[in-house]
């Protein structure tokens, strides 16, 4: 049934647009939008009461595997830094899953993403010991909530001799499976851990099957100086140097991880690249205590992402905007619009549809808030009002590719306590599994 919505605040964050008026949707897509447009016979017709309708928002960079890690064991002993974070806490959740496990994270992930307005999520997944099938037991996961997603499958060498195989299998199976369909719900990158777990023969293959299937890589970069260190102590080369020789830096639409550590050599060579975009993820570098990502040096904004720590990107805009402060590398006030817009661009491209935006012919993920402005809201202020005004809280309904997923803050789709019970009992075998993990 098409929708149409009136008296709705429309607004676009990148470029930014507000105006007042209507919008039309049929058969997944917005079909008409303006003041003088009218509903036609047999419309759903929602009326918006002056609240803003926008474009759902894209997590740029994410890992639902830790979707059900709150709350998780606490690691044997206190990690002293980044590299043993990842030995003590994330490498061994990821080992514990099981497809099951990973389904859930699927689900549990969703959810999340929804109720904070986001629908569509760039994922990057793991679980060694439950490789091939899991991209697959994922989408399951996401797709019984609705959400849309760039899944792959994070490519490393760091467990067992056969584990980089295993891990351009799934990746390629399921490229070759996204190939055949059409919808624009899911599409596949091939993914890779970092190059500090990858040995050349894994990091070739990556960049192989990306060119291969006319995708991108979506790996780990610089997050850490570990990265750049055992990556020199390995293989003899930089960072950079060694993604360049394996092929990656030819992969177009390919996403770098993080780059906080990037030489200003490395930064110049991410701006020089037409194929290459940088995820940035503020809050979990503070997290980890990695240190800030210099995005004022790049010539084009990062897509933003939460990088596994929730699903809230009007949160992790926030922090990018603070944290360029904090850091006393000031962007100009309201880039952060421009990356969620990065992200929605590269989603767009991955998809093979329009996102973010509200314009006629593109997808209509739409976030309904119930966000009426208490002083003027225009094009000029508009960051000042995403910033320090909007929020998750505000968001009262969610609709992807024209059907409802969202409604007056109730799931459409799905029984959710239903899946949050069931989430709660797969999540105390999964710590279970965890903590018998040495």
């Amino acid at each position: 049934m098409p929708t149409f919505f009136k008296n709705a605040l429309l607004v676009q964050l990148d470029p930014p647009a507000v105006k007042a008026g209507s919008l039309r949707v049929t058969d997944g897509l917005i079909s008409a939008v303006g003041k003088d447009i009218i509903a036609e016979p047999g419309d759903e017709v929602v009326d918006c009461d002056g609240a803003v309708l926008m474009p759902g928002l894209v997590n740029g960079h994410t890992h639902l595997y830790s979707a059900l890690a709150a709350g998780m064991p606490a690691p044997p002993r206190q990690p002293r830094d980044f590299h043993e974070i990842l030995q003590l806490i994330w490498w061994r959740l990821d080992r514990a899953h099981t497809l099951e496990s990973v389904e859930a994270s699927g689900h549990i992930g969703a959810l999340a993403a929804i109720r904070c307005g986001t629908t569509t999520l760039f994922d990057h997944h793991a679980s060694p010991n439950a490789i091939a099938g899991s991209l697959t037991a994922l989408e399951t996961g996401i797709a019984a909530i609705g959400c849309r997603s760039v899944l792959c499958y994070e490519v490393t060498d760091r467990n067992r001799a056969t584990e980089g195989l295993e891990g351009l299998a799934e990746n390629e199976r399921y490229a070759l499976l996204c190939q055949g369909r059409r919808g624009g719900q899911f599409a596949a990158m091939i993914g890779g851990h970092a190059s500090f777990t990858m040995t050349d023969e894994s990091l070739r293959g990556c960049a192989e099957l990306a060119k291969h299937y006319g995708v991108g890589v979506h790996i780990h970069v610089a997050e850490d100086p570990v990265d750049a260190q055992i990556t020199m102590d390995r293989f003899h080369c930089g960072l950079i140097e060694r993604l360049h020789r394996c092929g990656v830096f030819e992969a177009a639409g390919t996403i770098l991880g993080h780059g906080t550590h990037l030489s200003a050599a490395d930064l110049d060579a991410v701006n020089a690249s037409e194929h290459i975009s940088l995820a940035h993820n503020p809050s979990s570098n503070m997290n980890n205590g990695v240190g800030y990502t210099p995005v004022a040096q790049l010539k084009a904004p990062p897509q933003l992402g939460t990088d596994g720590i929730g699903a809230d990107m009007w949160r992790e805009a926030r922090v990018a905007e603070f944290k360029s402060h904090d850091s006393q590398l000031p962007v100009p006030f309201g880039r952060s619009l421009g990356m969620l817009g990065q992200s929605a661009r590269m989603a767009s491209k991955s998809l093979g549809v329009k996102l973010g935006s509200l314009e006629p012919g593109a997808a209509a993920d739409l976030v309904l808030t119930n966000y009426r402005p208490a002083t003027p809201l225009t094009e000029g202020n508009l960051a000042g009002h995403f910033l320090y005004a909007m929020g998750p809280e505000f968001v009262r309904d969610v609709m992807i590719a024209g059907e409802w997923r969202l409604r007056d803050g109730k799931m459409v789709a799905c029984d959710e306590a239903a899946m949050r019970r069931r989430s709660s009992e797969i999540a105390s075998e999964l710590w279970e599994r965890m903590s018998a993990i040495g």
